[in-house]
Parts: C-alpha cells; structure tokens; sequence
C-alpha cells in the first residue's frame, strides 16, 4: 500500500492531485486545515489543507487520466469547513469511490443510497450493508436486497400486541408528547381487547388538564359499554385499580407535556409506583423529528418504559427513524396506528411492516 500526504490551497484542488497521482482507486484516510503559522510582519498567509490518501497494488503505479476542473470552478469553490469537507469529497468521488469509503461493495451502494434517503442512519445503514456482505459472501449484484432485509428483520425489536396477565387486570399505560394521539390510540386498544376479544377492560385517564381528552375517552367508553374513571392522583388510581380487580385489563391514559418538562415524568413514576405493575407504552409520531424521539425517550426513562408505539403513519413520508430509535435502544416496537378510525386503524408491530415501510 502506498500511502501520500497532498497539500493545496483548497480541498478541490487537493482532490484532483489525489486522483492523478494515485488515480481512482485511491482512499481518503484523513483531511485536516492547516493554518498559517505565525505571520511575517506585513504578510498574511492563507489557510491550506491536507489530505492522506493511500492505494493499494501489486504492479507499479499506472497514472490514470481523471476529470480535470475548470480552473475558474476550482478557484471559486469556497473553502470548506470540517462538516461540509466530508459531503464535498463524498460528491465529488466516483460511486465506486463512495461505496468503498464506506467499506461496501459498488453493487450496494443504490442499496445504501435508498436506507439513507428514507431515514437509515448512514453509519447503522452502512454496518448492516456490511455484516449482509459478511453473512453472504458469495452474494453478486442479481441477489438484490434480500440478505439485508433478513438481516434487518432479525435486529428490529417487536413484542407485538400486549400479554395479559391471566391472573388479575393488566395494567397499562401511555406516555408521551402533546399531539400524538394517545387518547385515540387508547380507544382503538380497548375497542380491540373489549369488541373483538371480548375481555373485560376499564379506561382510566390521569389527563385531568384537558376536559376534552376526558370527554372524548369517557364517549368511547359509552359506545363500547365499558367502564371509565378519572385519577386525580395515586390513591384515586389505587382505589380504581382495587374496584376493577375483576378486569382483564386497565388501560391508563395520560397528560402530554414537553420534552423539556421533567416533573411530569417523576410524577407518573409516583402515581405508577404506588399501585406496581403498571406497563409503560411509549408513544411517538413518525411525522416528528428523530431527535425529539430520543428527547423524549429521556424524559420518561426514569419510568422505565418497556415499548415504544408509532402513531400517524398515513401523514409520515421517512420511516428509517422508526428502525434508528428502536435498534438503538433496544425498545421493542408494540403497535402502529395510521388514521383515526376505532379500532380499525391499528396494528401490531411486525419487523416485515417496517421493512415494508422503508423499502417500498
């Protein structure tokens, strides 16, 4: 292996010695900015940039021809800072250089290209490409993406629909952000293990701030004839839950608030510690931001949440977040709900339903 530092004026310029000295199997090691050292009085230096690269072979270096910049766009791309470095030399490589900077093979990188564009992280979507390779070393281009589906299948976490007891209620409750459906999901559960299943289930909400979440899970209890309370705090749930004994299962509705707000998560932990038991289902939108799913995955985590539930799938237009959260933390995915309709609208979270979602 042959390995070379080049120094220009710009990343560019650097870019194009690499490729005509070392040509186009060349691999970027590392990239840095060299400043100016001190100046001579009366002189100012200009910032440079360093690039190490190195190539592979057997035989003797053959020069290869590569693109030649016109000098006016070289002179006018402007330097670049350590964020953009990376997607300005990726761009700028060939996809055969893309692919094996990344360490893939040149058939998956369209692959690589499409789990990035719906959401995949690109080091998560870059590993699971590799380990595919790996598990399937005489794979070729034609077997197309089969290997990595499987592998994916086997890393989503699904616990599926909620296990009752069988001995005394289930108790189980919904946390999460303002906005993402908790209530309706509420309803579309109970509609599920009350109409379909036919077991015994009472509807508790702690959402004593909004009278129109109230309103709304007490009306979805009339329709469907079962019972439904309001829990002001810990002792009101402890003698809801004593007086329901004999159901199959409670369901607990809850106030949304912020990410930020921290007490109300060590409230619930109160409330929840006081009658044991309680299974906390997290509840998330796929139309928000990945970022505010971790954000709030914290907020709660002093609860101890033991799955994850996405709402809002008909509105979401990325899926690859769903794959990032739950594999990073290793939060078993329960359901997902697509629409407002009770209880129709709901699912039982499958690793085929996600793949499905990030692949078609």
């Amino acid at each position: 292996m042959r390995i070379k530092k080049f120094t220009a004026s710009n990343y560019a310029i650097a870019l194009r010695q690499i490729k005509q000295e070392l040509g186009e199997d060349a691999l970027i090691l590392s990239t840095r900015s060299i400043k100016p050292s001190t100046p001579i009085a009366g002189r100012k230096e200009a910032t440079r940039v360093e690039i190490t690269a190195a190539v592979q072979y057997s035989d003797p270096v053959i020069e290869t021809p590569s693109p030649v910049f016109p000098e006016q766009e070289v002179k006018s791309l402007p330097e670049k800072g350590d964020a953009e470095l990376k997607s300005l030399i990726f761009n700028l490589l060939s996809q055969t250089d893309q692919a094996r900077s990344l360490g893939l093979q040149s058939h998956q990188f369209d692959t690589y290209s499409h789990m990035v564009e719906r959401g995949l992280d690109e080091k998560l979507a870059s590993k699971i490409l590799q380990r595919a390779l790996e598990d399937n070393s005489k794979q070729i281009a034609g077997n197309g993406n089969e290997p990595v589906i499987n592998l994916m299948k086997k890393v989503i976490p699904c616990k599926g629909e909620i296990d009752l007891n069988g001995f005394g209620p289930k108790m189980v409750a919904f946390v999460g952000p303002t906005g993402v459906g908790k209530t309706t999901t509420v309803a579309k559960i109970a509609a599920d293990y009350a109409l379909r299943r036919e077991h015994k289930v009472a509807l508790v909400s702690l959402d004593t701030y909004r009278l129109g979440a109230i309103d709304q899970l007490r009306i979805y209890g009339e329709i469907m004839e079962i019972p439904f309370e309001v829990a002001g705090g810990k002792e009101d749930l402890r003698r809801i839950v004593a007086r329901h004994s004999d159901k199959d299962l409670i369901l607990i509705d809850t106030t949304g608030r912020s990410h930020q707000d921290k007490d109300h998560s060590r409230q619930l932990k109160d409330i929840f510690d006081a009658v044991g038991g309680v299974e906390i289902h997290l509840v998330l939108s796929v139309t928000a931001q990945e970022k505010l799913f971790t954000a709030t995955y914290h907020q709660f985590s002093p609860i101890g949440v033991d799955r994850v539930l996405f709402t809002k799938l008909d509105e979401g237009l990325s899926f690859g977040s769903l794959f990032n959260f739950s594999v990073r933390n290793r939060l078993p995915m329960s359901y997902f709900t697509s629409g407002q309709r009770v209880p129709e609208d709901l699912e039982v979270a499958r690793p085929e339903r996600v793949i499905s979602l990030i692949f078609n």
